[in-house]
């Protein structure tokens, strides 16, 4: 049977990198599993309706309006930054759709340290706490994007040396030390630095996850999330990918 596993997001530019990444990590890890047998092996769900996204708003204001409630202690602790948040998203997934194989909760830290355990909170309390995957962006998902980038012409080496110069380290290295997230324009500022690396262009951006060896995202990504995110990828759902019986296309 095909794995149907539901997104909560932020927007679709996050959607579309977890999810990415997260395939990347299936035929890197898995022996029999070739790419084009993907879409038979695995669903990916971002949206409740056509066009209606879950992202952490419109799931807030959807499950409010079914009366589905987050409020409370999480095992006898105060619930720490998006605790209740992520609570109540489970609780709405697990509601709306018949079949759920995993949800993955994918999250930017901003300026908000304990939104990791607070997202901790909320997959512990689940008895199928292992059907939930973390993954949060330290300090915004553009940081993920940022170190993978990899100069492929000699005006984008002159603008990473720009950037180096700048700010006193290479930022592909170290982005997670881009915590300027509330100031767009500011020198430390994930969404600036993006912008000038990639010209501010979608499809280059998307070389950055898509073509830079999963390796390296990982060894740059040990600060940001980002190893953390393809570490649960690989023990939760490429487990539970290889448990279940394989669907098979002519």
């Amino acid at each position: 049977m095909t794995m149907r596993l539901v997104v909560i997001s932020e927007a679709l530019a996050d959607f579309t990198i977890a999810t990415e990444l997260a395939d990347r990590v299936f035929v890197a890890e898995i022996g029999w599993l070739e790419e084009e047998l993907l879409e038979s092996q695995r669903q990916w769900v971002g949206e409740d309706t056509p066009g209606n996204h879950l992202t952490w708003t419109s799931v807030a204001r959807r499950a409010r309006s079914l009366g589905i409630r987050a409020q409370g202690h999480f095992h006898g602790e105060p619930g720490l930054a998006d605790a209740r948040a992520a609570r109540r998203a489970i609780r709405y997934v697990l509601r709306r759709f018949e079949t759920v194989d995993a949800i993955l909760l994918i999250r930017d830290m901003d300026d908000q340290k304990e939104r990791r355990q607070g997202l901790e909170q909320a997959r512990r309390e689940h008895a199928s706490g292992e059907r939930i995957v973390i993954g949060l962006a330290n300090s915004e998902r553009e940081c993920w994007v940022i170190s993978g980038f990899m100069p492929a012409s000699e005006s984008e080496v002159q603008l990473l040396d720009e950037e180096r110069r700048k700010l006193g380290g290479d930022p592909c290295l170290r982005s997670h030390e881009l915590t300027a997230c509330k100031q767009e324009h500011a020198l430390r500022s994930p969404k600036r630095v993006l912008a000038v690396l990639t010209g501010g262009d979608w499809n280059r951006q998307c070389k950055c996850w898509r073509d830079t060896p999963l390796s390296l995202l990982g060894e740059r990504g040990s600060e940001n999330g980002l190893a953390d995110y393809l570490g649960e990828i690989g023990t939760l759902l490429v487990r539970m990918m290889t448990r279940r019986p394989r669907n098979r296309t002519e």
